[in-house]
């Protein structure tokens, strides 16, 4: 097989495990239950009893996050190990740089049983643009 067509076909595969892993049971991230909340809501949310986790790279998390959020690499090989030794009866505001890898870490955690799982739309840029103080 030619090397350039593997060079593309093993990051495809890996990705499409990887979203599978992370979308486990069939359902959509997207249930009817999903929250999603706003980037201006979230920063008028009373947050002192929820965790907030940051689903970035370390690398994205030192350049800036919202002070007292939780660095949860969604890329790393110990995330759903990690993410299922949280409390499940906890609220969570869960985001990253755009939504789209809190969207599937949410809807992991859903499906794992979470009861409050919230994604912040938009994420971390979103923040940014509402005024939501970033920390290094």
């Amino acid at each position: 097989m030619n090397k350039k067509i593997l060079y593309i076909l093993i990051p495809l595969l890996v990705a499409v495990v990887a979203f599978n892993l992370l979308n486990a049971g069939g359902n959509s991230p997207q249930s009817s239950s999903a929250c999603v909340m706003e980037s201006k809501k979230f920063a008028e949310a009373d947050k002192s009893k929820a965790v907030i986790l940051d689903v970035r790279t370390p690398a994205e998390y030192n350049s800036g996050h919202v002070q007292g959020a939780r660095s949860m690499d969604i890329y790393s090989k110990n995330f759903t190990e990690e993410i299922n030794k949280l409390d499940k009866d906890q609220t969570y505001y869960v985001y990253c740089k755009t939504g789209i890898r809190s969207r599937n870490a949410a809807g992991y955690m859903r499906q794992a049983g979470f009861k409050n799982v919230c994604e912040i739309q938009g994420g971390i840029l979103s923040l940014a643009r509402t005024g939501v103080t970033l920390v290094k």
